[in-house]
């Protein structure tokens, strides 16, 4: 087994004890909507699924998805929770193959300064 296959299984396992241990509540709302696993419980599988694909933990998929949240609402945009999951997804499996892995935040800074992100409509 590889370096990277060993890695996916701790997180899986991590991902798992995460998204699945009794939550106490207590969080402000934007802190809530930043939290992966205080999502409901589809979008929690969907997120989960993209995350045992690559070698990233949890706090770094939850800290680039709280990044690029953070620079729609900067630009007043929004998006739905499929193509943010999309787009960091994406920004995961474009550096997969770089040692040692960026951070999965700085590249999704990147490529949003790059690219922009197209799924998005004007806040509300």
């Amino acid at each position: 087994m590889t370096n990277l296959r060993k890695q996916s299984k701790r997180n899986e396992k991590k991902i798992i004890s995460l998204f699945f241990a009794p939550q106490d509540g207590g969080f402000m709302f934007k802190e809530l909507m930043n939290k992966i696993s205080q999502l409901c419980p589809t979008e929690q599988k969907a997120w989960h699924d993209s995350m045992l694909d690559h070698c990233y933990d949890i706090k770094d998929w939850e800290d680039a998805r709280s990044t690029l949240i953070n620079l729609l609402t900067i630009e007043n945009r929004q998006a739905e929770e499929k193509s943010i999951r999309s787009y960091v997804s994406c920004c995961a499996e474009a550096v997969s193959g770089s040692l040692p892995l960026p951070e999965l935040s700085a590249t999704v800074e990147d490529f949003f300064a790059r690219y922009g992100m197209e799924d998005t409509i004007p806040e509300v």
